[in-house]
Order: C-alpha cells, then sequence, then structure tokens
C-alpha cells in the first residue's frame, strides 16, 4: 500500500505479483512507468532491482523465474518493452514464467492519437501488444473498469502455463482507487486431469511394462513443474536406469551406478545410445527434444516402444491420454513400477567412466578436460549457468554433483543471457553462490551487469573463458573468417569499470590445467567476494561432445 494509503490499481498490481511469488522486480526507469515504480519502492513486499538495460532485465528475470517459480519485470512503452522482447521469447521457449508490465502513454494522449515520443508517430498505440503476442500466454490492457479481473487472469496463466504474460498499464490508470483483492490467486487453480483418462492410462502401462527392457529418460519439464522430488522417489523405488538430455541436466544423481550419461542422439556416448534406442521400452518424463540437444533430430527411437509423460497428457506405445497433468500421470507410472509387476532394467553395457586427464598439467589447457576440470570443484547448491557455447557443449558431458542445477538456453539459445539471468537466480536465492560459464563473445552481450551484481553483493563465480571470438561458429562454418572474431579485450580491467575492487572482487587467469586447478581452488575459498576467472584456450578448440553435434548440424 502506498504511504497515503490510498489503495490503487498499481497496489493491486503489486501486491499480486507478490503473491504469485517474487519478492523483487527487474527493469529499467521511464517516464511511462516512473510513477508507480513509487508502489514498488513503498512496498514492503516487494524491492526494486534497476538493470543496466531492458534486455538484461529480462533475462534476469528469467534466471529469477527459474528458480522462485514466478518473476516480474517492469519496463516502458515502445523503446522498453521491445529491447525486453528477446528476452521474452527466450522465456516463453524454454517455460520460465515472467510477467512484463509495461507502463503505457496517458489515456489522454492515447485517446487524442498524439505524436508522441517512444511510439511510431502514426497515432496507434496498439502496435507493441500484437508485438508480443506469439511470445506471450496472456495478455491486457488495463483500465479501472477490468484492472481486478485483467491483472489476476494473466498472472494465473503465467503460473500455470509457466511462460510469459504482459500487462500494459497507463500511469493514470495505476493512480486510480481499487479495492484489495479478497480471494488468492490460487483459489481457482483447476484440476485438469481426468481422472477417466487416468485410469485408462494406469491399466494400459500396466498391460505394456511387464517383461520388457526399460530406460527412463527425464527432461526439462520436471524442472519446470517442480517435479524434482518426486521423480526421484520413483528412481529410488526402482532400478531403471536413467538418463537426461542436456536440458535436463542435474535433474538427477549423475554419480550413481544407474547414471547412463547425457542422451544427445547420434552424438552420445555408447552406453547411453544404447540404453535409450536399444531398450524394449522407454520411459521419456517431460522430454522436449530440440536440435542442440539431439545433435540435429538424429535420435533412432522406436516411438512404438515409447511411455511418454508429458505437460497434460501421457501416452503409452502411442496411444494418448487426456488431459492428464504430468504429476499426476507421474504419480500413476510410479504406482504400477512398484505393483510388483516384472520390470527388467537395461542392462547398461559399461559403466560411467571417470576422466582422464588428456593434456599435461603445465601445457596449454584443453577442452577436453577443461569442463571436467570446473565440475569436480563445484559444490552442493551452486547454480552453474553454462552460456550457449563451449560451455553448455562442454557442461554437458560432465557428471555434476548431485545438488548442483544447471541452466542453460539450448533451445532459445540466445548467447550471453546467462550472466544476467545468473544474477536473477542469485537475487532469487541468496543462500545458493552462481558459478557462470561463459564464452568472451557471449560476454560482451551482457557485461554490463557485472555492475549490478557488484551492488547487490552477490558474489557469483565467473569463469569466462576467452578463446578470441566465437567458437560455436567457427566448429559449424567460417573457420577462420573475420566475422566470427570479435575485438580483443583486456579481461582482467573490465570488471573494474563496473565497480570491482580488490575488497569486492577477486580476479584470476589461467591458460594451464595446474593453474586452473589452483584458481578454482582459491575461488572456492572465496565466498565473500565476486570471482572472474579468465581461462585461456585455443580459438579452434571445442569440447568433444560439441565436435559432434557441429558435424551433425551441418548436415
Amino acid at each position: 500500500m502506498t504511504k497515503t494509503n490510498r489503495y490503487t490499481i498499481a497496489d493491486y498490481l503489486f501486491e499480486r505479483i507478490a503473491e504469485a511469488g517474487a519478492s523483487d522486480i527487474f527493469g529499467v526507469p521511464g517516464d511511462f512507468n516512473l510513477s508507480f515504480l513509487d508502489n514498488i519502492i513503498a512496498s514492503d513486499k516487494l524491492r526494486w532491482i534497476g538493470n543496466t538495460n531492458e534486455l538484461n532485465a529480462g533475462y534476469a528475470a528469467d534466471g529469477y523465474a527459474r528458480e522462485r517459480g514466478f518473476a516480474a519485470l517492469v519496463t516502458t512503452f515502445g523503446v522498453g518493452e521491445l529491447s525486453a522482447i528477446n528476452a521474452t521469447a527466450g522465456s516463453f521457449a524454454e517455460y520460465a514464467p515472467v510477467l512484463h508490465v509495461v507502463g503505457a502513454p496517458a489515456t489522454a494522449v492515447q485517446d487524442a492519437k498524439r505524436r508522441i515520443h517512444h511510439t511510431l508517430g502514426d497515432g496507434y498505440f496498439n502496435h507493441f501488444i500484437k508485438m508480443v503476442e506469439p511470445v506471450t500466454v496472456a495478455r491486457a490492457k488495463i483500465t479501472p473498469e477490468n484492472a481486478a479481473s485483467e491483472i489476476d487472469r494473466v498472472i494465473r496463466m503465467v503460473l500455470k502455463k509457466q511462460r510469459p504474460g504482459y500487462l500494459l498499464l497507463s500511469p493514470d490508470i495505476a493512480k486510480l482507487p481499487i479495492y484489495p483483492p479478497s480471494t488468492k490467486l490460487d483459489d481457482s487453480v483447476e484440476d485438469i486431469t481426468s481422472q477417466a483418462a487416468l485410469a485408462d492410462f494406469k491399466v494400459a502401462l500396466t498391460e505394456f511394462l511387464p517383461n520388457k527392457t526399460t530406460t527412463l529418460m527425464a527432461d526439462l519439464m520436471v524442472h519446470r513443474l517442480k517435479l524434482q522430488n518426486q521423480l526421484k522417489a520413483l528412481i529410488a523405488d526402482t532400478d531403471i536406469p536413467y538418463t537426461t538430455l542436456s536440458w535436463g541436466k542435474s535433474l538427477l544423481d549423475e554419480h550413481s551406478e544407474r547414471w547412463a550419461g547425457t542422451y544427445a542422439g547420434v552424438a552420445s556416448r555408447p552406453v547411453v545410445k544404447d540404453a535409450v534406442e536399444n531398450c524394449d521400452c522407454l520411459i521419456k518424463v517431460g522430454v522436449n527434444y530440440t536440435d542442440t540437444t539431439t545433435a540435429g533430430f538424429s535420435q533412432d527411437i522406436d516411438e512404438s516402444s515409447v511411455v511418454d509423460l508429458h505437460y497434460e497428457r501421457a501416452s503409452v506405445g502411442g496411444q494418448i491420454f487426456a488431459p492428464i497433468a504430468l504429476k499426476d500421470s507421474l504419480q500413476a507410472l510410479h504406482e504400477v513400477l512398484t505393483s510388483g509387476i516384472n520390470i527388467v532394467p537395461k542392462p547398461l553395457i559399461e559403466p560411467m567412466r571417470h576422466h582422464q586427464q588428456q593434456g599435461e598439467e603445465d601445457a596449454a589447457i584443453r577442452q577436453a578436460d577443461l569442463w571436467h576440470i570446473i565440475a569436480d570443484e563445484l559444490e552442493d547448491h551452486n547454480l552453474v549457468f553454462a552460456d550457449q557455447g563451449t560451455a553448455y557443449f562442454g557442461m554437458s558431458d560432465v557428471r555434476l554433483p548431485e545438488a548442483v542445477t544447471f541452466y542453460g538456453q539450448p533451445l532459445w539459445g540466445s548467447i550471453g543471457y546467462t550472466l544476467p539471468a545468473s544474477l536473477g537466480a542469485g537475487i532469487a536465492s541468496p543462500n545458493k553462490r552462481s558459478v557462470l560459464l561463459i564464452g568472451d563473445g557471449s560476454a560482451l552481450l551482457t557485461i554490463q551487469d557485472i555492475a549490478i551484481m557488484l551492488r547487490e553483493k552477490l558474489n557469483p563465480a565467473i569463469v569466462l573463458i576467452n578463446n578470441a571470438g566465437y567458437t560455436v561458429e567457427r566448429a559449424i562454418h567460417g573457420e577462420n573468417q573475420p566475422y566470427n572474431d570479435i575485438p580483443s579485450c583486456d579481461w582482467q580491467v573490465v570488471p573494474k569499470a563496473f565497480g570491482a575492487t580488490d575488497d569486492n572482487c577477486l580476479m584470476l587467469k589461467a591458460s594451464t590445467p595446474a593453474e586452473l586447478k589452483s584458481a578454482l581452488k582459491q575461488m572456492q575459498a572465496t565466498p565473500d567476494k565476486m570471482v572472474f576467472l579468465e581461462v585461456i584456450t585455443d580459438k579452434h578448440d571445442i569440447p568433444p561432445l560439441l565436435a559432434d553435434i557441429a558435424a551433425a548440424l551441418k548436415t
């Protein structure tokens, strides 16, 4: 509530945002949103986190939403919201529930069709709400008449679908009086599951599963729908071997003897390829195939042998049962698997071997060793953000500690995303340390938000791979072409330009395995500062998994 104790539409909006799960709001001020930013400052439930630009604010909100389950950002009309739309599209593609609140020109200005700044100058003010339609699940222009119902509807849809929503709010509307909410946001949450469909699904499972060699594959939607514990309980109560795609990496214990490895289509290690493609029954839980997670859709899976548990539906051998929420189909699967029927775990052809370092301790570091060395030094509850380059593909193929959470953006694949996203996740979960793995080319896009990390005293560990350009692109095409080069930077002084000092930041550099191991030890021993570790690698060196995927994507 505002300091005047006059309850307004802006108060209603921000109270609902807090109720949905956010305690922080990201964004950039602009003249069309300034007045209702005061409502955020006056709130005892919310904190304003100003970003260096709107795109970074959107990325930060995405990272926050992945950890918290809901996030919000505020921008101004036109120039601000269009700067953020790339982030919103990524949140839509990757199921991150973010509410975007846009400050619009005053209603009198819109009604008069004035040629006002931040518009196209044609007197029309609905261009941009049309632009976000493909990347949002709900949109609304708030009016005095619809404020309560539309704010509630859009936020509920964001929470239900785990995808972005959009609200357009003029400052004159924002300050109008309204009654506080009398119901809870979750009062109208509906159970989508058909009990008849669920019953038939269980019967089909009971008939289909017995006496078949079985492997389980999990993926992204398990995390987005917060079903990790439910899936882990199923794993604990069975002997089935399991895998994930890189999109779902870190969902399950990767140090178990039942962990086959990360599945990546034709680029998979033989043990995981055999476990997935040569079993009689593959159980898929929340799986979405993408070109980058399957090496160009190279998976060789007989869909008639698949039990597929997905968002709002399930299938057995191609027979679909709907509507069934994933949490309910997962529970039904657990019950059937532990009902006494004969389940045959698919034998793994060989255990996952521990990595043997290829390079000498004092030689130039190799990508084949780099990511294993980093993984060995990760700690429980680290939030690992790997940018869509050598970092993502390098970490996808190594074992991670069970309590680590791994984040990337393999579908939308917007380079630079992970830096502000790790900022957002660090704010969402201050008890967890973000570990950012990012290339020099990606970092150049969003490096400014290091200033926000330092201001917020987040103390992330940043590992920047200095390999002189766009190495993934070199692997795909144009190995030595100038368009894959980037400007040369002195990365050891870059953080200082954004507020780093000896008191709040530890600067490190490594070019050999020995130097890297020493630096990582220092990084983990310095939890009270940002650590910025620059790692030098050859510009043509790439992780083995990326080499296989790049070859597949070329064909």
